[in-house]
């Protein structure tokens, strides 16, 4: 998290404080859930369970996916600080929010339409189907790849990073605002892995069960989810420009 939020917390009371830290948290989480509800993470994790690098491979694939997010909000955190500084006010780090709110908005409803348009089931990406061949070390390097060049992946972590960087919050509140985004958004990986680490094999037809639904219905799930974050991104940079 950006290091020059130290000391430039917002003024007033402590109430006040605690006021900012509770509108980022409120304004983090939806980032987070949004990153959670995302496709084909969720696809991927669930083929390497079902693989023969198992629960070890895909807890690395969710150890790479955490360092990506980590990366990419410190990122996007740093950058809104900076580019506050230099303009003297929150307004371009807003624009920001806005201008990438419209962006996922357009996205989503492109998806939609073409989904609307397809005949007969998607197919899986060539990546996702050379799954079962891959090893510890790749499923590591496909978590962390997997996030950080991802556009969609990007987007939200952007808007979580810019959210906690034109805060200006104390180091501390902000690294813990950026915890909390990484945590949520790894946490519809993390969910199958903690199964199969708990209940083994008995949980691996509800796996598959799952798998199948996120593949035939994985382009009408994104699209929500990128209408639903880019409308709040909207919301959440008009917000932060002059009245």
């Amino acid at each position: 998290m950006p290091l020059a939020c130290v000391g430039r917390a917002r003024d007033g009371p402590a109430g006040g404080q605690e006021d900012a830290v509770l509108d980022v948290i409120g304004d983090v989480i939806p980032f987070g859930i949004g990153v959670a509800l995302s496709p084909f993470p969720i696809i991927a994790v669930l083929l390497l369970l079902t693989a023969p690098v198992g629960l070890a491979g895909s807890s690395l694939f969710l150890l790479g996916r955490a360092a990506g997010f980590a990366l990419l909000t410190a990122l996007f955190a740093v950058v809104s600080d900076l580019i506050d500084q230099a303009a003297g006010s929150s307004v371009p780090a807003a624009v920001l929010r806005l201008v990438l709110g419209v962006v996922l908005v357009g996205v989503g409803i492109r998806k939609l339409v073409r989904r609307s348009r397809a005949d007969g089931a998607p197919a899986l990406p060539g990546w996702m189907q050379s799954i079962e061949r891959t090893g510890r070390g790749g499923a590591l390097r496909l978590g962390f790849v997997l996030t950080v060049v991802n556009p969609k992946e990007i987007a939200f972590a952007a808007g979580a990073g810019l959210t906690i960087g034109g805060a200006f919050l104390p180091i501390g509140q902000a690294i813990g605002a950026g915890v909390l985004f990484v945590v949520l958004a790894c946490l519809s990986v993390a969910i199958p892995v903690t199964l199969v680490a708990v209940a083994g094999a008995r949980v691996t037809p509800v796996l598959r069960t799952a798998k199948d639904w996120l593949v035939a219905n994985n382009a009408i799930v994104m699209a929500l989810v990128l209408i639903v974050i880019g409308a709040m991104l909207i919301g959440s940079g008009v917000s932060g420009l002059p009245g």
